[in-house]
Order: C-alpha cells, then structure tokens, then sequence
C-alpha cells in the first residue's frame, strides 16, 4: 500500500514544461539513441503520420530538439504546418505526449547537408501513464555498423548546439 500512495501523489495530468524525471529520459546525454520518440505531424490532407526519432532529445525542460533529412514526410509537414505531438515511453513508468510547435533552427547540418535540426517549443506536457500497470520496456534503436559513425557525428553535433 505504500506503494501505491506514492505512486497516488506521483500522479499528475499536465504541465507547460517537462517534469523533472520526463526532462533527467528525455536528455539523453553521451549520443544515446535511446528511448526513442514517437513524432506525430500533420499530411497536407490534414491526417495525422508518425515517425520514430532517436535523434530527440529534452534541450531543456521547454525545448526538445531532434534531427531530421530533407527527405522524410515529418520534416515536409513541420516546414509547412509546424504543429507537431510527441510520445515518449520509458521503463517503469513514463508514458508522455508533448504537444508544441516545432521550427527547423539549422537547415543543414555541418555532419550532413541533407539533414536539418529542428526545435520543438513546448505548449504541454500531457500524461498518459496509466495507474495500474508498469512499462517493463521502451521502443529502442542501434545504428547498424556502416551507420554508427554517422550517428556519432551528427549526435554529437546536435548535443554541442
């Protein structure tokens, strides 16, 4: 039962910035590409497409940040319709959409002309954990070995922005 009242008064519905332990996932620090998240954008027919980046990463507790190609449909709707959701699992009891604005602050990146960074500002923090069940895992990626170098590079570009 002790427990439980923890996890009870832990519980919260929204807030304008990420909470301390969603920020301490979310800034993952030294190139991780783990957890990934779930970036949800809008088609120019107005329905919703999604698309995992590991890439994403809590700037600070108002700012994701994550990388993009100029080839991918998310990066061609947040250039159009910069209305952007993101979903986050992580072990054992993160379970957050941020709802926000998202703007390409570097067109091309110094590792690949093709890719851009792009900023989320955050409007909210919705979450989603529910009460009676734990995660036991989170969606996760590894560079194949030709890609490895290239995922170092560019992660640690964006980690020195």
């Amino acid at each position: 039962m002790p427990n439980q009242l923890a996890k009870e008064k832990k519980h919260w519905r929204t807030a304008i910035e990420l909470p301390r332990e969603v920020f301490e996932v979310w800034r993952k620090p030294e190139r991780a590409l783990d957890p990934v998240a779930v970036v949800a954008t809008v088609n120019p027919d107005g329905t919703p497409r999604t698309a995992p980046f590991g890439s994403l990463r809590a700037v600070t507790p108002r700012l994701l940040r994550f990388i993009t190609w100029h080839g991918h449909d998310t990066y061609a709707n947040l250039c159009r319709d910069g209305r952007v959701m993101v979903a986050l699992l992580a072990p054992p009891d993160i379970a957050v959409s941020v709802n926000g604005r998202a703007r390409v602050v570097r067109e091309q990146m110094n590792t690949d002309e093709q890719y851009a960074v792009v900023d989320i500002d955050i409007e909210e923090v919705k979450n989603d954990m529910g009460r009676s069940v734990v995660i036991e895992s989170a969606i996760t990626l590894s560079p194949v070995d030709q890609y490895r170098g290239w995922f170092e590079a560019a992660l640690g570009e964006l980690e020195e922005m």
